[in-house]
């Protein structure tokens, strides 16, 4: 896969999964609840305006009116349902992005307070020759290896090198055409840089905020919020 001749006048597209049902966080998606005056997903597809000429919104399955109304508003170009997987979403969104795209980003709208400047970066390393960028932040807690023992005891078995591990999260900025071909043959993955990674792409890692934190419980929108007053 190669990184030369990335295209920089092709149109940068966005895809904004929400299609999560949010079984984790309770009886109502996460991303339809409020992050002060405005629902997590909203604030998402705005700031992914931010780097993006175009959005596209991934919802579940029987949310049409809900696509609707944001296409309605501007807040997305284009919505369409996603599928099982989080892979399946994207895929699902590649569909309809048009063959002329240079750069796609991908965001989970349950990282609301992901900057603007953070998708613009991303998205730069790209122009700059990059497969894919994608944001990380430094692992500060000590990290091991866990497995069952004779007795059924979750015991350690190794403590990793944490100056070698990042937590990633997104704007995942990627090349159109290195985002497809990984996608072309299926393939399952908990972010779309891994697949990247397996076509043999070169996944670039650029600093990610502290603040860009991901909503999968009440307790992470309430640090969520608190974290929004303080960012203005």
């Amino acid at each position: 896969m190669s990184s030369t001749d990335v295209p920089t006048d092709g149109p940068v597209w966005a895809i904004v999964l929400a299609a999560g049902s949010g079984r984790r966080y309770g009886p109502h998606p996460k991303q339809y609840e409020f992050l002060g005056s405005e629902r997590v997903v909203d604030r998402s597809l705005a700031i992914a305006r931010a780097a993006a000429d175009h959005v596209v919104v991934v919802l579940g399955p029987g949310e049409e009116a809900e696509g609707a109304r944001l296409v309605e508003s501007g807040a997305a170009d284009v919505a369409v349902e996603g599928g099982e997987e989080r892979s399946d979403s994207v895929r699902a969104a590649l569909g309809v992005i048009d063959e002329d795209a240079a750069v796609i980003v991908v965001h989970d709208a349950a990282r609301p307070l992901a900057t603007a400047e953070l998708h613009q970066a991303v998205v730069a390393v790209v122009h700059g020759g990059a497969d894919a960028a994608i944001p990380a932040v430094p692992v500060t807690d000590t990290i091991k290896r866990v497995t069952h023992d004779e007795h059924g005891d979750l015991v350690a078995s190794a403590t990793l090198d944490r100056s070698e591990l990042v937590a990633v999260q997104t704007p995942q900025a990627f090349r159109a055409d290195a985002l497809r071909a990984a996608h072309a043959h299926g393939g399952s993955a908990t972010d779309d840089a891994a697949l990247v990674e397996q076509a043999g792409g070169r996944v670039v890692i650029v600093a990610g905020e502290a603040t860009n934190i991901k909503i999968t419980g009440p307790m992470d929108l309430a640090v969520a919020i608190v974290l929004l007053g303080t960012l203005g």
